[in-house]
């Protein structure tokens, strides 16, 4: 049986589902539906494309049209909605093993991130209990390069240089690994962080560089360092009843389309990294790189946290990925 919340039908996915069934897509994605700002739309953009001449058609979604994270989790499950690109932790109760692709310093960069999804089977593993629910998670896209560290004090280059320094947490398990790392840190809403950062009680956060420049927070975080901590990442969701009903030529569509949207989602995100440099430097911001073996002393002080964030036996499916792909 499929577990799932029944969430608030919205407007839009009502009138979505009075379209006729022949051939819509229902995509749902998180930002406005532009392919040049929006690594989700860029996604969805080269998912339609690859679609162009078949019978299958697709409609895109802006953010909230077709509810919140939870209620579109939910609508995916039910075959409301066909393909949902949304965030990991949507769907870490159903599949706790997904919680590792937010591991600090787990993986060495993005390249490697995606090497582990095509090579090991962790994607299929992920996948077990949710495709009992009703849903099919296609793979990881990104929405921007790695997380390092912003803040507003000074730059950082080594471990030591975190001492002293006061960053601002998602949850605990952020807050665990930025203690383990030196510094202290203090779990602050979203909402809050500009305000925090400005009064003193929190001196940055860790985020990938473009969430400095697309809420301007660059005004008074004035330093970054790319550490590479964890892919920006989301995932690609589709509906498996949907998925299943559809003949052995339609599947074959689908595949070809996801993976063509993946394409263009890294096409996007090996711009947007030429981009964002420049952006930084625009804004006045101190870019800094770690020195050598520097992220190799911040891997040893963190990886003990590994353990408080997933399972023994989840935790070595991940480990066993990283043996598999680098030895």
């Amino acid at each position: 049986m499929k577990a799932f919340r029944i969430g608030t039908a919205t407007a839009a996915l009502a009138l979505a589902m009075a379209l006729p069934a022949a051939a819509e897509i229902k995509i749902a994605i998180n930002g406005a539906n532009d392919p040049e700002t929006n690594a989700e739309a860029a996604w969805a953009a080269g998912f339609s494309a690859a679609l162009e001449g078949t019978e299958l058609e697709t409609t895109v979604f802006p953010s909230g049209t077709l509810g919140s994270e939870d209620e579109r989790f939910d609508q995916v499950a039910q075959g409301l909605i066909e393909v949902n690109l949304a965030t990991a932790s949507t769907a870490f109760g159903m599949s706790p093993l997904m919680k590792g692709v937010l591991l600090p310093f787990m993986f060495e960069d993005n390249d490697e991130f995606d090497t582990i999804m095509a090579e090991t089977n962790l994607l299929a593993e992920m996948n077990v209990p949710l495709l009992e629910n009703g849903v099919r998670l296609a793979g990881f896209n990104y929405i921007g390069t790695s997380i390092g560290m912003h803040n507003a004090k000074k730059p950082i280059t080594k471990m030591s240089d975190l001492e002293g320094l006061r960053f601002r947490a998602l949850n605990a398990e952020q807050l665990a690994y930025q203690e383990a790392l030196g510094a202290t840190g203090t779990i602050v809403a979203w909402s809050e962080v500009a305000n925090a950062i400005q009064t003193g009680v929190a001196d940055g956060y860790f985020n990938p560089p473009n969430s400095a420049i697309r809420t301007g927070h660059t005004e008074f975080l004035v330093h970054f360092t790319q550490a590479n901590i964890s892919p920006s990442t989301r995932t690609v969701l589709l509906s498996e009843d949907w998925y299943a009903g559809l003949s052995e030529a339609e599947r074959a569509q689908i595949d070809a389309a996801v993976e063509a949207g993946f394409k263009a989602n890294r096409a996007w995100i090996a711009q947007w990294s030429k981009e964002v440099r420049q952006k930084h430097q625009e804004a006045g911001v101190t870019l800094t790189e770690l020195e050598p073996g520097e992220r190799d002393k911040m891997v040893a002080a963190t990886g003990p946290t590994w353990a408080d964030i997933m399972s023994e036996a989840h935790l070595k499916l991940f480990t066993d990925a990283l043996d598999q792909v680098r030895n």
